[in-house]
């Protein structure tokens, strides 16, 4: 080596170079895990939102909600499509965890509309599993049932599960024929306005209400003033009209007087055989045989079964899910379908069963 060469290795001291190797916290992973999680997640949720438009579109072109068929059994081109009618009857939709439920009124419009378009289906069945509800919400069903089989000339079964009381069995008397299960609680003809009344509760504690009324009759069934005799009597009077509503549609649709109706019409329940006994029903039996009885009335040997259902595609379930989100500001949990048990207003309702909430 020259003096002019520089010297390009540093001398040997005896010692190794040392490496240092950076490691990764278990944060780093966790972070990198959860975020992989979370890409796959959506990737999954996106695929799913594109296939529901592809597949089912979520909603028919005129914006209605889609209804699909289940087949429950049976076989051949004419078909019995099954309708559930379930819980307190009401015309409100009720909001859940990330969509909007239609109210059983729309739900119950939509499969009948479906059942009207589809030249296959002979006739419709009816699961009715509920203690009523209000009365208006009562009398539209109880009116599309009986316009369906107008329009359509096509047979209507009702087949009664645990309860099909009060306003259940308002809609159920639109029916051509009622078959109930052998343990059900029906009947419950009547109404029932809902007030309760603390006057004397809150002026014990020295309470008074001040609120200023345009007439006597304004505060009328106000729980914090003692209703008058002459508040009752017009009370009454509503009570009474509606119920005659209620006498005259079990008359018409159970082909009985309307006195006898009345004798049976004092708002206390019915076990199935005691409502076959009295004709407000025709026969006792379980699904199968209101299958086979709607087959017999739609004339029938042979028959696919099919289970209405409303379908919400993902398309709706993330429309729904941003709005609550981003314009609500909050998320609202559906704990109850109604509460209209505590409304002021004459219900077609048996009290006695708590369905619903």
């Amino acid at each position: 080596m020259t003096d002019t060469q520089p010297n390009i290795n540093p001398p040997f001291d005896g010692l190794q170079p040392i490496y240092i190797k950076k490691v990764r916290g278990a944060g780093f992973w966790i972070a990198i895990g959860l975020a992989s999680f979370f890409f796959l997640c959506s990737l999954i949720l996106f695929i799913l939102f594109i296939g529901s438009f592809v597949l089912v579109g979520g909603s028919t072109s005129d914006g209605k909600k889609h209804v699909y068929e289940t087949v429950v059994e049976g076989n051949g081109e004419n078909k019995i499509a099954i309708i559930s009618i379930k819980g307190i009857l009401s015309n409100e939709s009720a909001e859940g965890l990330l969509i909007e439920k239609p109210s059983i009124v729309e739900i119950v419009k939509q499969q009948l509309e479906q059942a009207t378009g589809d030249a296959n289906v002979k006739a419709v069945l009816f699961e009715v599993d509920s203690p009523g509800g209000g009365i208006t919400a009562s009398d539209i069903i109880y009116n599309q049932i009986t316009k369906f089989k107008a329009d359509t000339k096509k047979k209507v079964v009702v087949y009664m599960q645990d309860v099909a009381a009060s306003g259940g069995y308002y809609i159920s008397s639109a029916a051509d024929a009622i078959v109930a299960h052998p343990t059900t609680i029906t009947g419950s003809i009547g109404v029932i306005m809902p007030l309760v009344n603390v006057a004397e509760l809150i002026n014990r504690y020295g309470i008074k209400d001040t609120s200023i009324v345009s007439g006597d009759m304004k505060e009328i069934g106000s729980p914090f003033k003692s209703m008058t005799p002459k508040e009752s009597t017009i009370l009454k009077d509503i009570i009474d009209e509606m119920y005659m509503q209620f006498v005259k549609v079990v008359s018409t649709g159970r082909r009985l007087d309307i006195e006898t109706v009345k004798k049976l019409a004092d708002g206390r329940i019915y076990t199935g055989k005691q409502a076959l006994e009295k004709g407000l029903v025709d026969q006792l039996g379980y699904l199968e045989d209101a299958i086979g009885l709607t087959k017999k009335l739609a004339g029938l040997t042979e028959a696919t079964i099919v289970r209405y259902e409303t379908y919400h595609g993902l398309a709706e379930l993330f429309g729904l899910m941003s709005t609550r989100l981003f314009q609500n500001n909050t998320v609202k949990l559906d704990i109850s379908q109604l509460h209209e048990n505590g409304d002021t207003k004459p219900m077609y309702l048996w009290t006695g069963n708590s369905m619903g909430k």
